[in-house]
């Protein structure tokens, strides 16, 4: 008699284990991030943050060990890209911060 042998199946994710995954993934990029490079998430623009779809994480250039580490800023579309004329939206030392904001919105990886 043939025993099969059955593939062992995949477990299937809740939304709610796919989010953490998400958003552990987005952290861990935020705190590779190297002097002058920038994160950037794509939102839906009925997502945006006042008009802006573009979420944008970077080191603070100012920071010495005191103060916030990461700039987070919006940024607005233009002819399907970045203006180039970040607002800043709040200053943090949580990547997490950025994370959900991007994850929230169901951000895409721009650049």
């Amino acid at each position: 008699m043939a025993v099969s042998k059955e593939e062992p199946k995949e477990k299937k994710l809740s939304a709610k284990e796919i989010k953490e995954q998400n958003i552990k993934r987005i952290v861990n990029e935020v705190e590779q991030l190297t002097p002058g490079q920038l994160l950037i998430y794509k939102v839906p623009e009925y997502l945006g943050i006042m008009g802006s779809v573009f979420l944008t994480a970077e080191l603070n250039p100012s920071f010495s060990g005191k103060g916030k580490k990461y700039i987070l800023s919006t940024d607005k579309l233009v002819d399907g890209k970045p203006s180039g004329q970040k607002a800043r939206f709040i200053e943090s030392n949580k990547p997490v911060e950025y994370a959900n904001w991007v994850v929230d919105r169901v951000g895409e990886r721009y650049c």
